[in-house]
């Protein structure tokens, strides 16, 4: 019987692990994903806060706001995130195709 482990999000890897052992195929980890493309865009736009702001018709910094600027480093973010809970896993370089 394959086993989904919802709430996977914040668990220990010995957690994580142990599910494994009991025939967990799939772990649910939305809210890590989410902090882990978030996290990258507060930096930015904390690092850039006077560039970003825009008060009374002020221009402020386009490269500070545009979105490929701090998109690439949200991705990055999720990225290695994903890449962690593969590893966490132990399905990286694993294929479910049959």
């Amino acid at each position: 019987m394959d086993l989904v482990f919802h709430g996977g999000s914040g668990s220990l890897l010995s957690e994580i692990r142990e599910s494994l052992d009991y025939g967990v195929v799939k772990m649910n980890i939305d809210t890590d994903t989410q902090y882990a493309f978030t996290r990258p865009v507060v930096d930015h736009m904390l690092k850039n806060y006077d560039g970003v702001l825009k008060i009374d018709g002020e221009v402020g910094n386009k490269k500070a706001y545009d979105p490929r600027a701090w998109g690439k480093a949200a991705e990055a973010g999720m990225a290695a995130r994903i890449t962690h809970a593969c590893e966490d896993l132990r399905s990286t370089g694993t294929s479910s195709l049959k």
